[in-house]
């Protein structure tokens, strides 16, 4: 029953990774607003994101390097949450929304640390 619950969550997770993929493809002009204005090449980010949030999706599908693919995901998002949500914090006096966003996304990366710990228990 734990297998099958595991793996019934990882493939839900990867769905949603895989629909924040898309949507980086789909709306790239306003994620493209979200990439703080330091770092250079801001569409070439959103797309590198798309395809790293995809290639993720797709390793934990066919379990492929998958806790690689978790591992270097969760890695990702914590990227996020050091350059994007951290600093908007600062500046914003604790906007209600921005802690939201701030939590979802360290929970979305400590979900990918978490199934890494499991693929790695696999093999």
């Amino acid at each position: 029953m734990k297998q099958v619950l595991s793996r019934s969550g990882a493939y839900i997770y990867a769905t949603v990774m895989f629909i924040f993929g898309i949507q980086h493809f789909m709306y790239a002009g306003f994620v493209a607003t979200l990439v703080p204005g330091w770092i250079p090449f801001h569409l070439f980010w959103v797309y590198f994101t798309a395809v790293a949030l995809m290639a993720a999706a797709v390793s934990i599908y066919v379990n492929l390097y998958a806790q690689w693919g978790c591992f270097l995901l969760g890695c990702m998002i914590w990227v996020f949450i050091l350059t994007i949500h951290i600093p908007l914090l600062i500046n914003s006096h604790f906007d209600a929304g921005k802690i939201t966003n701030a939590m979802k996304d360290t929970g979305l990366a400590s979900c990918a640390f978490i199934l890494a710990a499991l693929y790695e228990r696999e093999s």
